[in-house]
């Protein structure tokens, strides 16, 4: 009778309700260690887009020891004289892309299909991995081109209203002498997130922001009328329904000067900003949009406190 005892001690196993209280214990765990493995994951991701940052800050200050300027923020061309070339094009060299730099007609428009390979061709460094990569395709699939997270300051306002003047503009870059603000006071590119278009949709409803190798507005010029993942609407040649929680639209048929895109991030409360002087600075959501336009400008005179960033 012993040993029939013993081994039916040593069959025990656990009860329903042990084991219900192990499964407990394993749920709490997972639900406190997810959030810490995302947090590292999102921090990993953030690392790399200020890596991102720096390298065309560096490239910006390379263009600027060879031409004495910065970069223009977009180059008017004369095939045909209604299209410009983007701001990026202009980079190319400068960030060890040859082959693309030697594949891109500086003389004619993006969109000529002379430049299909070099406007559809993927450069890791103008995707941030925190933001999705979205190709665009319009003209009923005549023109594609994929997009980046990346885009130019061209100040205060409106595409064609910069109110006080910014380092970059059309046909135009700064130089270093014509940053009056300082280098530190003012930011030369700034985050933005890609945007699909939308599927079934007419060409009319196109959400150009982010759309990097474009010389059209609302697509790579960053204004700071409003503040950084602002809920405002961005205003241009976007469309509404997109991402209406991140990036609102109130969408402008016409394609006239009057645009205007916020900086965003897929980064939690803020974004990351290279500033004249080659640094990367996180500036959050909370700025004072004063503080931000005064970012924006490079020779309004403003004054600008370090504990207001």
């Amino acid at each position: 009778m012993t040993d029939v005892g013993d081994r039916m001690k040593a069959r025990r196993g656990f009860t329903l309700i042990e084991l219900l209280v192990v499964i407990a214990i394993i749920a709490v765990l997972i639900a406190l260690l997810l959030p810490a493995v995302q947090s590292a994951r999102e921090a990993a991701r953030r690392a790399q887009c200020i890596n991102n940052v720096k390298q065309l800050g560096l490239s910006l200050h390379n263009y600027h020891d060879v031409h004495g300027r910065f970069a223009p923020g977009s180059i008017q061309v004369s095939n045909p004289t209604a299209y410009r070339q983007p701001f990026i094009t202009s980079l190319l060299p400068f960030l060890e892309q040859g082959n693309l730099t030697a594949s891109f007609n500086f003389n004619l428009s993006f969109q000529h299909d002379a430049n299909e390979t070099t406007r559809s061709s993927r450069v890791n460094v103008f995707d941030c991995p925190s933001d999705q990569k979205v190709v665009f395709t319009n003209n009923g699939g005549s023109v594609t081109d994929v997009k980046g997270s990346y885009g130019v300051n061209w100040g205060q306002n409106t595409y064609g209203d910069q109110v006080l003047p910014a380092p970059f503009s059309l046909n135009y870059g700064a130089s270093l002498a014509e940053i009056t603000d300082g280098t530190s006071n003012t930011f030369l590119m700034a985050e933005l997130i890609q945007l699909p278009h939308p599927t079934g949709q007419p060409v009319e409803t196109i959400d150009r922001r982010g759309r990097v190798w474009s010389d059209q507005p609302s697509s790579h010029q960053v204004t700071t009328r409003n503040g950084p993942n602002t809920q405002i609407p961005d205003y241009g040649a976007c469309w509404h329904a997109t991402d209406p929680r991140k990036a609102p639209c109130n969408r402008n048929t016409g394609d006239g000067p009057n645009h205007f895109i916020a900086s965003r991030s897929r980064h939690p409360g803020g974004v990351n900003v290279l500033l004249g002087d080659g640094s990367v600075r996180f500036i959050k959501d909370s700025i004072s949009i004063p503080t931000w336009k005064a970012l924006s400008s490079r020779a309004g005179g403003e004054v600008i406190s370090s504990d207001a960033l």
